[in-house]
């Protein structure tokens, strides 16, 4: 598994929803690809790992002193297998497979999560939760200040009446 690449595929770009949900089930499919072709390599190296002890069982049996046994018993031909360095190549195959097969099944979950995410900002971004802050209007202060700014008016409207009648008297 590419760690960059499923770095870089886990990721949410939270300006480009659109082109995150377009994406996103190719990008989901890759990964199930690989984790399906993951399971299957576990299950080639497990059947590997069982040949190979099915063929180091029937060599102990026919040359016991090739593994280094004298007397041939089940406890003994098993012990035989399992020290083999064939046995341990196969059997390190398998665990190396099957830890592939697990991140890559984690691959897959974390690209479902990714999806649950992307919807999640969707509804986020719906609901103007990015939008800057908004502060409530102020009501009463707004209906003061109009009240003054009339008040001004009629107060500046009345000046020049009351000039010119001091005017004239």
């Amino acid at each position: 598994m590419d760690a960059n690449e499923f770095t870089h595929d886990r990721t949410i770009d939270p300006s480009q929803l659109d082109m995150e949900c377009v994406r996103q089930a190719d990008r989901f499919f890759a990964w199930a690809e690989r984790a399906a072709e993951a399971g299957a390599e576990v299950d080639r190296t497990k059947l590997t790992m069982e040949v190979t002890q099915a063929r180091l069982e029937i060599e102990c049996r026919q040359t016991p002193e090739k593994f280094g046994l004298v007397k041939i018993t089940e406890g003994g031909i098993k012990a035989a297998v399992i020290m083999s360095d064939r046995y341990e190549d196969a059997r390190q195959a398998h665990i190396n497979a099957r830890r592939e097969s697990a991140l890559l099944d984690a691959a897959v979950a974390a690209m479902e999560q990714k999806k649950r995410m992307i919807e999640s900002l969707i509804t986020l971004h719906g609901q103007s939760y990015f939008a800057g802050p908004s502060v409530p209007r102020d009501l009463v202060g707004a209906w003061l200040e109009a009240r003054k700014g009339m008040e001004k008016a009629v107060n500046d409207k009345q000046r020049p009446l009351s000039r010119k009648r001091g005017e004239r008297a």
